[in-house]
């Protein structure tokens, strides 16, 4: 197949794309909800899993091979076999939960340079109806993550989008996974802008 600059209209732009956070920050509901628009009620730890999925942003449709990983540390070792020809990484982390965003910088952006360097990063705020609600009497209440401090973390890794959503709710999932296709057929045309790329 020849790509001249861009797919052919019938052809979709194939991309990776990896989501990574903490444990329980929020990865698996924001995929469901993306692919089966189901939001799952009760948390069950991911060990790994991937989905195909199909969106068209601005004329162009592009597949994403979604990846979903394990946040917890003793599935480290497997996590790192999903970076392989990674084109795209959702770095995540919960409004909820401070150590998750602390985590960003502490653990998984030196686990995407070391693994995926060449990825493109964007950083997301999950759970962002959190912000809304009281604290509830069985979790500690702390004041959730703010807008700009996102925007702070995502200027210090060099991400090429912030973006918040509630799964939840479905508000702001599509648009993260729009952005997401748009970092993709922008990088994809920078890296061949002219002439013709067989795949």
């Amino acid at each position: 197949m020849c790509i001249c600059g861009k797919t052919n209209s019938n052809t979709p732009l194939r991309r990776k794309l990896v989501v990574v956070g903490d444990g329980n920050c929020g990865k698996s509901s924001l995929l469901n909800v993306f692919t089966k628009n189901i939001f799952p009620q009760i948390y069950e730890p991911t060990v790994f899993e991937n989905y195909v999925h199909e969106i068209t942003v601005d004329g162009q449709e592009v597949e994403f091979g979604l990846w979903d990983t394990a946040g917890q540390e003793e599935y480290d070792r497997l996590r790192t076999l999903s970076y392989e020809n990674t084109h795209l990484v959702l770095l995540c982390f919960s409004v909820d939960n401070r150590v998750s965003l602390d985590n960003i910088l502490e653990r998984w952006l030196p686990e995407i340079s070391d693994h995926c360097p060449r990825s493109k990063l964007m950083l997301l705020a999950l759970k962002c109806d959190l912000r809304d609600e009281e604290p509830s009497n069985d979790s500690p209440a702390t004041e959730p993550i703010m807008y700009e401090e996102g925007v702070a973390m995502a200027r210090q890794i060099a991400a090429v989008r912030y973006l918040e959503c509630s799964a939840k709710h479905n508000r702001g999932v599509r648009e993260v996974f729009e952005q997401a296709a748009r970092v993709a057929i922008q990088d994809y045309k920078t890296n061949h802008p002219k002439g013709c790329v067989i795949s």
